[in-house]
């Protein structure tokens, strides 16, 4: 899990937690100030319990089905007397919204697990995070073939629309696959307005939904990253090379900060593949292009047939005729 991610969700579990509190405390205010015979039950109920945990403690418990019977007679009386009062029976119960983990987004003891409320809050976040733009969430399903263009131009083999199908299907069987994959590295090239941000973010939706998590961030802000690591020391470049999905968009877009961007996009990658991490690019360059651009050491890594695959698109912006797509 994102520990940016899972940060977020304890602390929203801690305040659920303190509003569970408050709930309690104003219910049992209110039981004391008006309804006497309630707080009456429910304090014969608290002397019962603390009697009989002192006779635990003094040894082997006589009586034990009789004090069993005088507790499930006064829960009942207790019951009983919210009901007539107009409130729900469990009023008085501990608040909560998960009976496994009672909100505190773990089970098990002494080894904790991340219950199964938390998986599904941190499933929804990161699908959130990662695969919504402008609302919209960019998924295999919302990625509409019908909005792109059926005709052949400028002497393609295909259509825009054939191209777009394939990369679709090969992206999502990926996303299907993973962790279980061939290719590790794969390079989603071509313009701009050609849907290959929509197909990062879709694949990352599909990690979600089968419990991976996938970092995604822009060149610029891998620049950022990798400048701050190497002028200020900071770690932010081990944390891209250690994640086991990593998300690059739009690479060739970022300034050329001379020894920073080409050393750091070569470590990245190459340690990356040395560790068996998955690594997924977009860029509006041609391979040729990258090659100039990060020299042939680097572009040999993103396009080498016995780990990576490169998925080409070509044809018309789809933000100009409507697609939306990136």
């Amino acid at each position: 899990m994102r520990e940016d991610l899972l940060n977020e969700l304890e602390a929203e579990y801690a305040e659920r937690r303190a509003e569970n509190e408050r709930t309690e405390a104003a219910r049992a205010s209110e039981i004391r100030e008006k309804y006497p015979e309630i707080q009456r039950l429910k304090t014969q109920r608290q002397e019962l319990v603390r009697g009989s945990i002192r006779r635990i403690g003094a040894g082997p418990v006589k009586g034990a089905a009789a004090l069993t019977e005088q507790m499930a007679e006064l829960n009942r009386r207790i019951r009983e007397a919210l009901k007539n009062a107009g409130l729900p029976e469990d009023y008085l119960a501990p608040v909560y919204r998960c009976p496994l983990c009672r909100d505190t987004g773990y089970t098990g003891e002494p080894v904790r697990e991340p219950c199964s409320c938390l998986k599904e809050a941190y499933q929804r976040k990161l699908i959130q995070r990662i695969g919504l733009t402008g609302g919209q969430a960019e998924t295999f399903e919302t990625f509409d073939l019908e909005l792109i263009p059926d005709e052949k131009e400028g002497g393609m083999a295909y259509s825009q629309r054939e191209m777009s199908r394939v990369a679709r299907e090969r992206c999502e069987k990926w996303a299907n696959q993973y962790p279980k994959i061939i290719h590790h590295t794969i390079l989603i090239n071509g313009k701009s307005g050609l849907g290959k941000t929509f197909l990062m973010h879709a694949m990352a939706a599909r990690l979600a939904e089968r419990g991976y998590s996938a970092l995604t961030i822009s060149a610029f802000q891998f620049l950022q990253t990798a400048r701050k690591s190497f002028f200020e020391n900071e770690s932010g470049l081990d944390e891209l090379i250690s994640v086991p999905v990593l998300m690059l968009d739009d690479i060739g877009s970022e300034p050329l900060m001379k020894n920073v961007t080409i050393e750091a996009l070569f470590t990245l990658i190459n340690e990356r593949q040395i560790r068996g991490l998955c690594t997924i690019l977009s860029s509006n360059l041609t391979t040729e292009e990258l090659r100039e651009r990060y020299t042939e050491r680097i572009t040999s890594r993103i396009t080498d047939k016995r780990n990576c695959f490169v998925i080409s698109l070509a044809g018309k912006d789809l933000r100009k005729i409507g697609g939306g797509k990136k």
